[in-house]
């Protein structure tokens, strides 16, 4: 099985991977936008710029604003709104057993230190990651394969020896910088976009994840194969 000696950390993204932080995220925008009477853009283009930095979003959005008082109004809306993100349904599941096996978690997000964490613990999975990196705790965010070579340290595991898994192009292009195996989830924010960066597997769903992650043997798959898996 994959979960032998190959595989020994599994590295997740958290907004669109672990939580459905939806809501969470679009309505901070919203608030934050029509707190300053600024066009409310439409979801959609807001799902094509997810795994960026939120001061270079908001730079974009509302060029003539300082994206640092943009940032703290939204981060503000989302320490008061916990309430909106939630795990998708079957996650712990999958990280008990990943647990169970003795398989070494991290949970990585471009998202602040002020609300990551207190999303996993509010979602109760927080416990399952022997690390979690944030937004502040390196200089370079994904894509840049920087907060997964730290968590991977931290972990103290190789590169070739650990998946990445997200919903956007950074995620799985900083798995691809990093020298890890990767995999796309399509039920985040990008959708089948995600396939445009050419993952080492795709799902679509988390039966899909929790089969690629806990019953398929790709242990002799070479590296960037980039198959796609919808099981």
């Amino acid at each position: 099985m994959w979960m032998s000696n190959e595989i020994q950390a599994i590295l997740f993204d958290i907004d669109g991977t672990l939580l459905d932080t939806t809501e969470f995220i679009f309505q901070a925008y919203e608030h934050t936008l029509q707190l300053y009477n600024l066009p409310v853009f439409p979801r959609e283009k807001l799902s094509n710029v997810m795994g960026q930095s939120l001061e270079s979003i908001y730079q974009r959005l509302a060029p003539q604003y300082t994206p640092e008082l943009l940032c703290e109004v939204h981060r503000t809306f989302q320490e008061a709104h916990l309430d909106l993100s939630f795990p998708f349904e079957g996650v712990e599941e999958i990280l008990r057993t990943l647990h169970k096996n003795k398989i070494k978690m991290a949970a990585i997000t471009t998202r602040s230190r002020r609300t990551s964490a207190k999303t996993l613990e509010g979602a109760g999975i927080a416990h399952y990651f022997d690390v979690i990196i944030s937004g502040e705790d390196v200089k370079k965010i994904k894509p840049d394969p920087e907060p997964l070579l730290l968590a991977l340290r931290k972990l103290h595991v190789k590169p070739q020896n650990a998946v990445m898994i997200g919903d956007t192009d950074a995620d799985i292009l900083a798995g691809k910088n990093a020298g890890t195996h990767t995999i796309g989830v399509t039920y985040g924010f990008q959708g089948e976009k995600i396939t445009q960066s050419n993952p080492d597997y795709v799902v679509r769903d988390l039966d899909g994840l929790q089969h690629i992650l806990l019953l398929h043997d790709i242990q002799h798959r070479p590296h960037n194969d980039h198959s796609q898996t919808n099981p």
